[in-house]
């Protein structure tokens, strides 16, 4: 009997795993409804500004408007992280005043290095925007996902270990061509921290497949 019922609690386990390794995020909602509906957080603060610090950032990454992207800048830091795994040893943090110049500041960061071949991301912030945070339109990505954590390749995401009590929009691609087995999607994460009532972006995830 008692085998019985080990053999029972064992199958029930194995049943729970899988069925956690089928699901689906819960609350996916269209990039242009900038709702707040699918907001799916602990976090039980007034969030009905949000969708507009968003919209600013976006577009201010999109056309590289680093004057307006450094008015939302937080403290005086904005950490980069080129893959899902943050590292605050080495994600380059950015001051307000190199975000607001960069466009100007003539001199590389070492960004961390390439997935696959371990060599540094050696670039200057233009360069490192054109691979790591323009390389798709964001401002169009056929879903957003608010303050979920989804392991999707085979980088840990730890997001939600680092960045504690924040919150966090991803925008996500599955894919763009079939010949890769969607193995080419990838997705862009806004962190934001709220501070004397306003949205300040503390941090900016690149996410792709990694191998």
């Amino acid at each position: 009997m008692k085998k019985l019922y080990g053999i029972a609690a064992l199958l029930g386990a194995l049943f729970l795993i899988s069925g956690c390794s089928k699901q689906t995020p819960s609350n996916i909602c269209p990039i242009t409804s900038w709702g707040v509906v699918c907001w799916t957080s602990s976090w039980v603060g007034d969030h009905s500004d949000l969708s507009g610090a968003i919209h600013s950032v976006l577009l201010a990454l999109k056309n590289e408007d680093f004057t307006t992207l450094a008015q939302f800048v937080w403290e005086q830091w904005l950490r980069f992280s080129p893959y899902e795994h943050v590292n605050t040893w080495t994600d380059i943090v950015l001051s307000t005043a190199e975000v607001m110049n960069a466009a100007t500041i003539s001199r590389s960061y070492l960004w961390g290095s390439y997935d696959g071949s371990g060599k540094p991301i050696d670039l200057w912030i233009g360069q490192y925007f054109q691979k790591f945070v323009r390389d798709a339109d964001y401002m169009h990505a056929p879903e957003i996902l608010y303050n979920q954590t989804i392991q999707r390749g085979n980088t840990l995401n730890n997001l939600a270990q680092v960045y504690v009590h924040k919150q966090w929009v991803e925008f996500y691609f599955s894919g763009f061509d079939p010949k890769y087995s969607w193995m080419d999607w990838k997705s862009l994460t806004l962190v934001f921290e709220e501070v004397d009532k306003q949205r300040q972006l503390i941090g900016i995830v690149h996410w792709s497949w990694t191998i």
